[in-house]
Formats: structure tokens, sequence, C-alpha cells
């Protein structure tokens, strides 16, 4: 069975976040916030870029696009984070809520793969608990 439909699930969810992430790393002010988005924003590049290879690897046609409702998420965030006080922290809260449904989704597919796609989830999961633990952190929050 091919996994490639949920893998590209998982790659239209990661671009969606990438590109929030991107959105992110414009409007924040603090260099070290800017760095750790910097950061996060490679490690999902990378995550994406191996997702994609693993589809194209079992002959399936990789994602390249996001989502509707990625770009209504990106809308949202520069609605509810241009009207915060402290702009840095909004974009910190949002990103840690947003970044917990990527995490689920890849726990869920986890939980279902085998093989190949097993071993590139596996390190792509590890990759979004950094990523996990940092956002959270940052905002104040613990894992949901």
């Amino acid at each position: 069975m091919s996994h490639a439909p949920h893998c590209n699930a998982l790659i239209r969810r990661g671009i969606d976040d990438r590109d929030l992430y991107r959105r992110a790393l414009r409007r924040v002010r603090e260099p070290g916030l800017q760095a750790l988005l910097a950061e996060n924003l490679q490690t999902l590049d990378t995550l994406i870029g191996d997702l994609q290879a693993q589809v194209h690897a079992t002959g399936g046609t990789p994602a390249r696009h996001g989502t509707l409702a990625g770009s209504v998420r990106s809308a949202l965030a520069d609605m509810v984070t241009g009207m915060a006080s402290n702009r840095d922290t909004a974009w910190v809260h949002y990103l840690a809520r947003n970044e917990c449904g990527l995490l689920h989704r890849f726990e869920e597919q986890m939980a279902r793969a085998s093989g190949d796609t097993a071993r590139v989830l596996r390190v792509q999961l590890s990759r979004l608990y950094g990523i996990h633990k940092d956002m959270h952190c940052l905002a104040g929050t613990t894992h949901g």
C-alpha cells in the first residue's frame, strides 16, 4: 500500500506551517526570536523536502503547495497578532498553538506507517518535537 496520500497530506500541512513561519519571521522584531524562527523554518524546509523525496521514491507525485485552510490560518494570524499589544509574543503563542496540529498529524501517521515511510516519519517527528519544545517553552505553555 502506498503511503503517498498520507505523506502528501503531511507535506501540505508542513507547507502551511512553513508559510506561517515565514510570515512571522517578517513581522517579529526581537533578534533572538528571529533567529529561532529562522532555525525552525529551516527545519520545516528539511522536513518537507525529506517527505517529498519519500513520496517520489515510492513512485508518487509529492505535494508542492499548501492548503486553503493554511491560507486562512495565515490571514487569521495577521489579524490576531496585528491587534496584540506585544506582536512578538502574540506570534509565539499563535505558532505554538498551530504547531500542535502538525505534530499531532505526524503522530497519527507514525502510528499507521511501516517500512521506509515509518523511518522517514520517525526522523521528522524528532525534528518536530524540537520545534514543539522551542515554541512551547517560549510561550510558557505545556504541550497539548
